[in-house]
């Protein structure tokens, strides 16, 4: 740690931060470990190494049950926004979805997205199959809590809920991962580089 910082080496600082909080939470120091990593977030925020501020916003959401759903939501918030690898993308979705409260309009949004990256992302990816799976799960789950029994009345409340929208559930889902979040931003919503028009417009 001391030669990353003597070198000003931020990214390489951040990686010893987040394998340091590994380690604390495998001797069980709960409380250093989520220390060591909102320091490896803040890090990474700086240098805007936004794929890395993913898995540690993830390993947060693991860490730290009292506050997964705002770590988790912020993880997401940026995964539509940057092309994040697709496995760590649909199982960060899978964690969210399984965070939400059951029944949630939030569970249908977060399955719908996960097949949105499959068909976008996915192509001649070697888990494509698994990750459609899962995704798939995450939907006709959501559904099912909602009431929806047959094919004919899941076609019916996917069309209502215009889940086969993009322009729609892309933004929606936006706006809901930013009512969770709420002041709990651990980075600068305005340096990403962000413009969720283009996922839509795919």
């Amino acid at each position: 740690m001391q030669i990353k910082e003597s070198i000003n080496d931020v990214g390489g600082k951040a990686a010893t931060l987040h394998n340091m909080a590994y380690l604390a939470g495998e001797t069980g120091d709960k409380a250093r470990q989520l220390d060591l990593y909102l320091q490896a977030a803040s890090a990474l925020a700086q240098i805007r190494a936004y794929v890395d501020l993913v898995r540690v916003l993830s390993n947060l959401g693991v860490a730290d049950a009292s506050k997964n759903l705002v770590y988790f939501a912020q993880a997401m918030w940026l995964t539509l926004r940057i092309q994040a690898p697709l496995a760590s993308t649909i199982y960060l979705i899978r964690a969210l979805y399984n965070a939400v409260p059951q029944g949630d309009e939030l569970q249908a949004l977060l399955g719908v997205t996960a097949m949105f990256f499959c068909k976008h992302r996915g192509k001649g990816h070697p888990q494509l199959k698994e990750l459609q799976d899962i995704s798939w799960k995450m939907i006709a789950e959501a559904a099912a809590r909602q009431g929806i029994e047959t094919p004919e009345a899941f076609k019916t409340w996917f069309t209502q809920q215009r889940l086969n929208d993009p322009e729609y559930f892309l933004p929606r889902l936006n706006q809901r991962l930013e009512e969770i979040v709420g002041d709990g931003w651990l980075f600068d919503q305005l340096s990403v580089n962000t413009n969720l028009k283009k996922q839509c417009d795919k």
